[in-house]
């Protein structure tokens, strides 16, 4: 399947999204990668993880993104040489990118019930609101999504996910919220725009500070 979702957000923000159906062949074809591209293509083992690396590649010439002109920090975040911002994301039978002008992070996650087990190494105490009432999996993904975008926005080690990283309640369903995050005696605040599906959901985390 092709690019299955194109969303245009007010400050030149854009997000490309495509749902993996194809064969890793299918999806390797025309595909003309760089050597970094070749050298972080070996390192995926798992043709899941070689099938979004590639559907990635295809979502760059949508974007005419030119391969040639990102490169990755130490935090091994893509950048741009051009200086636009651009988040990566894939999980199992998904993938998308988000870039625009502003400082952003971009998540996508699908729904697994393991979710349940792990949320509470990334859940503050007072977003229990998403382990309350119905579509607990659905709501704990979506603040994983939030709090991996914001981390990537961010691009900075050691953030505390359950302390640092802070969703504001929100209704199931909705496409939009807000998050702060709080670094050294200062908080900063996000706008997110949520993307909510059958099988999966994510967060572009979108920077509100100067």
């Amino acid at each position: 399947m092709p690019l299955t979702n194109s969303i245009n957000l007010p400050n030149d923000l854009q997000i490309l999204i495509w749902d993996i159906e194809e064969s890793l062949e299918e999806l390797s074809k025309n595909i003309k990668l760089t050597a970094e591209d070749l050298n972080r293509l070996k390192k995926r083992k798992k043709v899941i993880n070689q099938k979004g690396f590639f559907v990635i590649r295809k979502l760059f010439l949508y974007a005419e993104i030119n391969p040639t002109s990102l490169f990755y920090n130490s935090m091994g975040a893509p950048v741009l040489k051009s200086g636009k911002k651009l988040s990566i994301s894939h999980s199992k039978t998904v993938a998308g990118i988000a870039y625009g002008s502003k400082t952003l992070g971009f998540d996508l996650e699908c729904y697994r019930e393991k979710i349940i087990n792990i949320a509470p190494r990334f859940l503050n105490p007072q977003e229990d609101f998403a382990i309350n009432g119905e579509a607990v999996i659905e709501k704990l993904t979506l603040i994983w999504t939030a709090k991996e975008a914001l981390f990537k926005a961010l691009q900075q080690a050691g953030i505390i996910f359950s302390e640092q990283l802070l969703v504001a309640p929100f209704e199931w369903g909705v496409k939009s919220g807000s998050a702060k995050v709080f670094i050294s005696n200062q908080i900063f605040h996000f706008s997110l725009k949520f993307i909510v599906e059958k099988t999966y959901c994510g967060t572009l985390a979108i920077s509100n500070n100067p």
